[in-house]
C-alpha cells in the first residue's frame, strides 16, 4: 500500500524541474525570516509537458507537488486550491529563467494570449524567491 503513495506523491516531470530549482530555498535563512508569514499555492504549467508544478509556500518552507494537466479539470482552482496560476509552453519558460525575456516582454506574451496569468501579487512571492536563489552565495 505504502508504494502507491509513493508513487502518486512521487515528482514527476516539470515538477521535478522546479523542485530542484527551489528546494535550496528551504536552507535560506533569508527565505525563512522573509516568507515565515506568508503561505501561497502558486501553480505552473508547462502547456506542451504531461505534468504542472504546484508550489506550496508554507510559513518559510517551499514543497513542490507534481499534477497531471489532462484533462484540464485537474488544474481548476477549485480543486486544486491555487492562489495563483501561470501557464505558457516550456520555451517561454527557460526563456523567461534565462534572462531573454524581461518583464515588457512578458507583458507582450499576454497580450497577445501566448500566456496566461492568474493572481499577480502571489506570482510576485514566485520572483522573490528566485532572487533569494541568485542572492543565495552572497
Amino acid at each position: 500500500m505504502e508504494d502507491i503513495t509513493k508513487e502518486k506523491d512521487k515528482i514527476r516531470g516539470f515538477a521535478g524541474l522546479i523542485n530542484s530549482v527551489l528546494i535550496p530555498l528551504n536552507e535560506n535563512k533569508k527565505f525563512q525570516e522573509k516568507f515565515s508569514n506568508k503561505d501561497a499555492k502558486i501553480l505552473l504549467n508547462a502547456s506542451n509537458l504531461k505534468y504542472a508544478a504546484l508550489i506550496i509556500i508554507d510559513h518559510g518552507s517551499v514543497n513542490v507537488k507534481s499534477i497531471p494537466n489532462e484533462p484540464k479539470t485537474n488544474l481548476i482552482k477549485k480543486k486544486v486550491g491555487w492562489n495563483a496560476f501561470l501557464e505558457m509552453d516550456t520555451q517561454s519558460f527557460l526563456a523567461i529563467a534565462m534572462g531573454r525575456i524581461s518583464m515588457l516582454g512578458v507583458a507582450k506574451l499576454w497580450l497577445t494570449r501566448k500566456i496566461r496569468l492568474r493572481g499577480i501579487r502571489k506570482l510576485l512571492l514566485l520572483l522573490k524567491m528566485f532572487k533569494l536563489l541568485t542572492d543565495y552565495g552572497e
